[in-house]
């Protein structure tokens, strides 16, 4: 039970991470660093998470452990841990391979301090890698849906893997991110296709066109 200051490879404008919903995430991702830990136990809601002082001035990233917002957590932990971030003065992070649910609950208060943000790896199709979740196009789509409604919305290609170059612009461009981070696969362990310094540069130069592009520090050697 606990509000985590950020720490290590985060996103630089996130102040601390917070968790009420915990355990096996459904997409599976091969990558997640989540998978380091052992004994991780079933997706739970944790109500002792609604006991932490989220303070204010923050920006927190809600559900950096795993996808609060996947197919399988039901409506009503959300509505919860959203009521409870509503109490207090904060920005919000949240983060989804399934932004569609994002739409479900467009009208609660909380999402108008918070920014949006969904995972563009790729434009193409590994279903070893991205196993349960939406294919990226269909995260796209929603993102799109969820700007065109006026939200705050944001894209992380981590860990970036091979791409076509205009399908990827694109897939990003449909999102009308305000900013897009680029990071590496931070599991060595579990070998990923990744394309090549020239071609992270022309991804680079083509989401410079219409949106800010954050290297994640993970990533320099591609620049």
């Amino acid at each position: 039970m606990a509000l985590t200051k950020s720490r290590g490879n985060m996103y630089p404008f996130v102040t601390h991470t917070w968790n009420a919903i915990k355990g096996i995430c459904f997409h599976d991702c091969p990558y997640c660093y989540m998978k380091k830990f052992d004994g991780l136990l079933p997706i739970r809601f944790d109500p002792k998470e609604l006991e932490v002082n989220l303070g204010e001035g923050n920006f927190i990233f809600v559900g950096s452990g795993t996808d609060a917002w996947a197919f399988d957590i039901p409506s009503d932990w959300i509505t919860r841990f959203l009521d409870y971030c509503n109490l207090f003065n904060n920005n919000y992070l949240f983060q989804s391979k399934d932004p569609s649910r994002f739409l479900e609950f467009i009208s609660h208060p909380v999402m108008q301090k918070s920014v949006l943000c969904t995972t563009i790896e790729t434009n193409t199709f590994y279903p070893d890698i991205v196993r349960n979740a939406p294919n990226t196009r269909k995260r796209a789509k929603a993102m799109q849906k969820l700007a065109s409604l006026g939200m705050r919305t944001c894209v992380t290609c981590e860990p970036l893997i091979q791409f076509d170059l205009p399908e990827m612009v694109e897939l990003v461009r449909m999102c009308s991110p305000v900013q897009v981070n680029i990071g590496r696969n931070s599991r060595q362990d579990i070998p990923l296709p990744e394309p090549t310094r020239n071609e992270v540069q022309a991804l680079i130069t083509g989401l410079q066109r219409f949106t800010r592009v954050v290297v994640k520090s993970n990533a320099k050697c591609w620049i």
